[in-house]
C-alpha cells in the first residue's frame, strides 16, 4: 500500500504488472464473468426498470471517473494527461447520453468506437506500470469493465442492434474530435487518442515500425475499417 497513489516515476519496475501475467489475467477473469451476471440481471429487468438502471450506471460511472479527477487534483498531481479525452473517457459521456437520451448515433457510436476502445485498453492495458494495488490500476481496470460491461448488456438484451448505416455518422463525428484533439496533443504534449505515438504493447506500435509516424495512424484507420466490416457482417447477415 506504500505505492496506491504514487506516480509511475516513484514505482519501482520490479512491481509493475506484466502483460498477460497471472495478475492481468485474473482482472480479465473477473470482468467476463461480471458481464456475464450483469446481462443476465439487466435482460430481465422490465422496461422502466432497464431505463432507471442504465441512468444509475451512467451516474456512477461519471462519479468513479470524477474521484479520480478530484483525487489527483488535491494530491497535487494532475496533470493534462488525465483528462477523459481518450476514446474510453469519450464512451464516459455517451453512456452518458445514452442512458438519458435516444440519439441514435450515440448509440451506434458505443458499438462502434466504445466497444472497441474498452476490449483493446483490457486486453494491452498501458496502466500495467502500476503494482495490483494502486488506485490508477485499480480504477483503470474497474472503469473499462463497466464501459465494457455496459455495453455488452445492451447487445445482450437486443437493445442495442447495430445498424452500418449510421456508420458514416460516425466516422465524421471520431474523424472530427480527432482531427481537434491531434492538434492539441501537439500543442500541449499529450497523447489522447494515441495520436502522438502509439500506446506501448499494442498493435499501434507495430505499425508504426512499418510506415513510421504519423503513418500509424492512417494505417489505424485502415484497420479500424477491417474491424467494422467484420463487427458489421453478422448483424448485416441476420438481417437478411
Amino acid at each position: 500500500m506504500d505505492y496506491f497513489f504514487a506516480s509511475d516515476r516513484e514505482i519501482p519496475a520490479q512491481l509493475s504488472l506484466s502483460l498477460y501475467g497471472r495478475t492481468h489475467l485474473l482482472w480479465l477473469g473477473a470482468i467476463f464473468v461480471f458481464i456475464i451476471l450483469l446481462s443476465i440481471f439487466y435482460s430481465r429487468l422490465k422496461p422502466y426498470q432497464k431505463k432507471q438502471f442504465k441512468k444509475t450506471y451512467a451516474l456512477f460511472i461519471l462519479f468513479f471517473e470524477l474521484l479520480r479527477q478530484i483525487i489527483y487534483l488535491v494530491l497535487n498531481r494532475y496533470e493534462l494527461g488525465l483528462l477523459p479525452l481518450h476514446l474510453c473517457g469519450l464512451t464516459e459521456l455517451l453512456i452518458f447520453f445514452h442512458a438519458f437520451s435516444k440519439n441514435k448515433v450515440v448509440k451506434e457510436s458505443l458499438y462502434a468506437m466504445g466497444l472497441i476502445g474498452a476490449l483493446m485498453a483490457l486486453l494491452f492495458a498501458d496502466w500495467l506500470v502500476y503494482p495490483v494495488l494502486h488506485f490508477q490500476s485499480i480504477h483503470s481496470f474497474v472503469m473499462h469493465g463497466l464501459l465494457l460491461g455496459y455495453i455488452v448488456m445492451l447487445l445482450w438484451s437486443q437493445e442495442l442492434k447495430p445498424n452500418e448505416k449510421l456508420l458514416p455518422q460516425v466516422f465524421i463525428l471520431f474523424f472530427l474530435i480527432c482531427f481537434g484533439l491531434y492538434y492539441f496533443n501537439k500543442q500541449y504534449g499529450t497523447n489522447f487518442f494515441f495520436l502522438n505515438y502509439p500506446s506501448p504493447g499494442s498493435p499501434l506500435v507495430m505499425f508504426e515500425e512499418w510506415v513510421g509516424n504519423p503513418g500509424y495512424i492512417g494505417l489505424t484507420v485502415v484497420l479500424l475499417l477491417v474491424v467494422w466490416f467484420i463487427m458489421y457482417l453478422p448483424w448485416r447477415l441476420s438481417r437478411k
